[in-house]
């Protein structure tokens, strides 16, 4: 009888344990997708060092000054609730 159950019992646990014994595809291609999603983002390299002669540098300080304080008196307000945002049918 114990013949019977270790003969079970072995190969059983021969194959559980061979199923940690190597490294899984998707662990192997852990971290690519953030790797190439950062590779996407960053177009051009060298454009700290050699910037862009059409780029905007500057803007009305007045005007930036207040769309500034707009901003951070509005953005953080709580108060003001426009209410649920509702997809398809009403209900």
């Amino acid at each position: 009888m114990q013949k019977a159950i270790l003969a079970v019992t072995l190969p059983a646990l021969v194959l559980l344990l061979s199923g940690c014994a190597h490294d899984s595809a998707s662990k192997a291609q852990f971290g690519d997708a953030v790797r190439h999603m950062t590779e996407k983002q960053t177009h051009n390299l060298d454009a700290a060092y050699n910037p862009d002669p059409a780029a905007v540098t500057g803007g009305d300080p007045d005007r930036l000054n207040d769309v500034l304080d707009s901003h951070r008196n509005n953005a953080a307000d709580p108060t003001e609730d426009r209410g649920a945002l509702r997809m398809g049918s009403p209900q």
